[in-house]
């Protein structure tokens, strides 16, 4: 078997060193966005110069609407996210969209006054100069990467005809800027005149080894839980992901916004979950103030609350216990204690009926007002307010050996409320069914979700105490 081929030209680092994941990260950031960043400042550029050229008489306000509404459209239309195929034909139709839907909002708020006129003419300009200016911009970039610039390193997964053929276009056209380093599948096939790098399980390890920036899924012998891996390590690992779709030759696939069209192989964009890093900033800065809120709102019940566990049962106020929180790490959480002091709770599975729960801790399991601390459990980082719900370490071992993808759940701060829970899958219930709705959440989560899924919770307790 050959040799791991990198490319003619790609830099060959000396992986084995400290500074070299932090030089790939930076490496990996640079060449994946930059024809993104280089079609956004020439489209930046030829506004300026089409505004200068021909809009000195028009009003200052409409000029300034008039380049946002440009950019805004364009950037909605994903002409700014990272790109294969780089057509300036392709581009024309969103173009032409681009300076035509801020033109109109223009004419219309102006009541179609004369003094919009001379926006004919500088929309006109504005597209041809966009067309232009995207033409000189694609030559550029074409012939960087045929030079070897802004390289990217490609794993192929799977070890098939197609992978192989795949793999060759991209070693014959070097001015898409992809490299292909190895293939990666369960098989060893001894005809591959490709390297092959490893099988499913070892693909975090291939991943970082060979530093690789994008993963196309071809053809190979995986099935398609292995696949559903393979996508969520990706993922981990802030790679680009792209599908070579089966059928492609009936001209079966995505829309043509998410294909990139390489030598007759349309790779569709895998789109990355909606959880990335600045979502998770937003669900933090959401999570800390109203957590913060609720603290203050209700601490007259609070103090209420720990009177009363204080006054009723022999003990400390709160329960602590360790809990498996985002990426595997251990959290202690806080809860208003509603058993007897015992030394059970972290390998006893709680059921419904236990003589070891107070009164008092009855009513606050009844009324969930025994997870009130754990209010502070959010404002401080270890949990969300809607999330996974934690479990202790010693049945998060048994349930990652008996139920598929258990620890996918993990990608993300485990929380006082969640869609499993709403959903009925609460104490006794079907461990398989919460890790399926929990993994659900992470991939669809929105703002709007996490609402939805608060207001039902509280909808819940309230349903909860009426009984």
């Amino acid at each position: 078997m050959s040799s791991v081929t990198i490319g003619r030209d790609l830099p060959q680092w000396d992986w084995t060193q400290p500074e070299a994941e932090s030089a790939a990260r930076s490496r990996r950031r640079l060449v994946t966005h930059t024809s993104g960043e280089a079609v956004a400042g020439t489209d930046l550029l030829v506004l300026a110069v089409a505004v200068a050229l021909f809009a000195p008489s028009v009003l200052q306000w409409s000029v300034g609407v008039f380049v946002l509404g440009v950019l805004a459209v364009c950037a909605l239309r994903g002409q700014y996210a990272s790109r294969i195929t780089l057509s300036v034909s392709k581009d024309i139709g969103t173009l032409v969209v681009a300076v035509a839907v801020p033109f109109m909002a223009i004419a219309v708020f102006d009541g179609f006054d004369p003094q919009v006129r001379p926006f004919v003419l500088v929309s006109i300009a504005t597209l041809c100069l966009l067309v232009l200016g995207r033409a000189c911009a694609y030559t550029a970039i074409g012939r960087a990467r045929t030079k070897g610039a802004f390289a990217q390193r490609v794993l192929i997964v799977g070890a098939g005809q197609v992978a192989e053929r795949f793999a060759d276009v991209l070693d014959a056209n070097p001015s898409y800027g992809l490299h292909p380093v190895g293939l990666l599948d369960d098989c060893a096939d001894e005809s591959l005149t490709r390297p092959l790098l490893g099988g499913i399980d070892e693909l975090d390890e291939v991943l970082r080894k060979h530093h690789i920036d994008r993963v196309v899924l071809a053809f190979g012998v995986n099935r398609d839980p292995d696949l559903v891996r393979v996508i969520r390590s990706c993922q981990n690992a802030d790679v680009e992901m792209h599908v070579v779709p089966r059928f492609f030759e009936l001209g079966l696939q995505a829309a043509a916004r998410d294909v990139d069209m390489v030598w007759g192989y349309p790779l569709v964009r895998l789109r990355r979950s909606t959880m990335r890093s600045s979502s998770r900033w937003m669900k933090r800065a959401f999570d800390s103030s109203i957590a913060a809120a609720l603290l203050i709102l209700t601490a007259p019940l609070f103090a209420l609350l720990a009177l009363g566990v204080k006054l009723t049962s022999p003990g400390p106020i709160y329960f602590r216990q360790r809990r498996i929180g985002k990426n595997g790490r251990e959290v202690e959480i806080l809860k208003f204690r509603s058993m007897r002091v015992n030394s059970e709770s972290d390998t006893q599975w709680s059921a419904n009926e236990d003589a070891r729960v107070t009164k008092l801790g009855a009513l606050m399991r009844k009324s969930s007002l025994d997870e009130l601390p754990q209010f502070w459990n959010v404002l401080r980082g270890d949990m969300s307010l809607v999330g996974p719900r934690p479990e202790r370490p010693y049945f998060v071992d048994r349930f990652e050996q008996e139920v598929p993808r258990y620890g996918d759940r993990h990608r993300v701060p485990v929380g006082l409320t969640g869609l499993a829970q709403v959903n009925g899958l609460r104490g006794d219930t079907s461990i398989q069914d919460r890790a399926w709705f929990d993994n659900y959440y992470i991939e669809n989560w929105s703002v709007g979700g996490d609402l939805a899924i608060l207001a039902r919770t509280a909808g819940a307790m309230i349903k909860q105490v009426r009984e």
